[in-house]
């Protein structure tokens, strides 16, 4: 019943291909060179929600760098920092920041 009960409520794998996970990677190190932030965050959790956004951006049919600025945002904000940002009113200048990086990465 034990095993159970802590399989329940283990993160899901993060199955990805060879050069997503490479995109992952690279995203996990500029969003921690950009983000000082997120300097608390353990770099398991940056990883798994930098995984988790693109795993979002994958499942849409719109994958412009707007809408994928947007989707790490939410996730970022919501996730990891509680609201951080949009509590502060910082929600255009972070996913600009978003923007920045992913058109660096992705181009």
């Amino acid at each position: 019943m034990t095993q159970v009960a802590a399989g329940a409520t283990a993160a899901p794998e993060m199955q990805m291909s060879p050069e997503r996970a490479k995109q992952v990677v690279r995203m996990t190190k500029s969003i921690r060179q950009h983000f000082p932030e997120l300097a608390q965050v353990q770099d398991a959790q940056l990883i798994y929600s930098t995984w988790r956004s693109f795993k979002r951006i994958d499942q849409t049919n719109d994958s412009d760098y707007q809408t994928m600025a947007d989707v790490f945002f939410h996730e970022f904000d919501r996730h990891l920092l509680n609201y951080q940002f949009s509590k502060a009113g910082e929600d255009e200048v972070v996913k600009h920041r978003f923007f920045a990086i992913l058109t660096e990465l992705l181009q």
